[in-house]
């Protein structure tokens, strides 16, 4: 499974408040990746900096347009320049970085059609080129293993060297495998290497997982065009969202089989789950997770589990992107909200949560940036 649409409704373009306050001691200066409409990162930002930190956020989407970036390099120094219309920092400022969201740039509507994919090839290389200026950060999670962790063969070549179950899986282009696989495995389900989505007419058309069978396999040629995964079905009891910030973790149990839509992809039928129960980790599967994050290069990470009817915890991804606020929003007794900003000020690839005697709730988080005009 993929990653979860979380935001409704975008985020207002409403005037920012001075982007340096006083710092408190012991707080950080945060970096936030993300995309337009984000309500989400608005929220969470505002919270940050009403806990005393001093938050930059970076619309990648906006550049260049409305951002700009110098590096100048002279006397055996460089000095590095980021510009956009709220505010202005350099990577000495920063100390956590917070990839929300990737968006890779495009070329400006106002540049010529033929010298469009060279602008857009410039600015990508130059966007890619803007991290190595911020290694000395703590990074959730760090550019240069996002790619990587994303690789669903390598997710499973490391998740079974760690002792992770992993459903009887074939990743393929060749028709003959494909076939046989099936033939052997009697039921399977298809899902691609990573998620798509088609604009069609204005219809969005997504990818999910799906049953396959050999009607319903198109031509040879179709089938070596594009490498796929494809899994024996697993008889489910239920499954499992978890999300960890360092050592710290908060799970959803996701009664999927009950829903209407989605008894094979939740993602699908998310709208009708109203609430979800907490779920316990078992200690070796704990161990084995944080285990496969060392490995990937990640300090946080949402994993999905399938649980089947003999209680034992089958392993389908890990995502390291940043949305898992909806964990919270399914089972509010879980302190997603308050941790991720704990981990924020912690810098710690280690983080362990310490309950404070009040704790900021994604409810309280969103009213107060709707309060402040932040959030519509």
């Amino acid at each position: 499974m993929s990653t979860v649409r979380e935001e409704k409704g975008g985020v207002k373009s409403s005037k920012r408040r001075p982007t340096s306050p006083r710092q408190v001691e012991g707080r950080r200066n945060v970096l936030i990746h993300r995309i337009e409409n984000d309500v989400h990162a608005a929220s969470i930002a505002y919270a940050l900096e009403q806990r005393g930190n001093r938050v930059f956020q970076w619309h990648t989407g906006r550049y260049p347009e409305d951002a700009a970036v110098s590096i100048a390099y002279e006397g055996g120094s460089y000095i590095a320049t980021f510009r956009n219309r709220e505010l202005k920092f350099s990577p000495s400022d920063i100390d956590v970085v917070w990839f929300r969201r990737r968006q890779l740039p495009v070329a400006p509507q106002t540049i010529d059609a033929r010298d469009r994919a060279f602008v857009t090839n410039e600015l990508r290389v130059a966007t890619q080129a803007h991290n190595a200026f911020f290694n000395h950060a703590f990074w959730i999670n760090r550019f240069e293993t996002a790619d990587f962790c994303d690789l669903k063969p390598r997710q499973f070549l490391l998740a079974q060297e760690r002792g992770l179950s992993i459903p009887i899986t074939l990743i393929s282009n060749d028709p003959d495998d494909i076939k046989e696989f099936l033939g052997r495995t009697r039921k399977c389900i298809y899902k691609p290497l990573i998620g798509h989505v088609w604009n069609e007419a204005g219809r969005l058309r997504k990818t999910y997982t799906s049953f396959i069978s050999h009607k319903q396999l198109p031509a040879d040629d179709l089938l070596r065009a594009a490498p796929g995964i494809f899994q024996k079905f697993v008889d489910k009891a239920y499954e499992a969202r978890v999300q960890f910030f360092g050592n710290f973790y908060a799970g959803v149990r996701i009664d999927s089989s009950k829903l209407e839509e989605g008894h094979l992809d939740w993602r699908i039928g998310q709208s009708a789950i109203g609430a979800c129960k907490p779920v316990t980790l078992p200690p070796d599967v704990y161990t084995k997770c944080r285990q496969l994050m060392n490995d990937l290069g990640i300090v946080s990470g949402g994993f999905d589990f399938i649980i089947n009817k003999k209680d034992e915890w089958i392993f389908l991804e890990v995502n390291e992107a940043g949305q898992f606020f909806f964990v919270e929003g399914w089972c509010q007794e879980l302190p997603v909200v308050d941790a991720f900003c704990q981990f924020i000020e912690s810098k710690d690839e280690n983080f362990v949560y310490r309950p404070p005697r009040r704790r900021l709730t994604l409810k309280e988080a969103y009213l107060a940036a709707k309060k402040a005009g932040i959030v519509p």
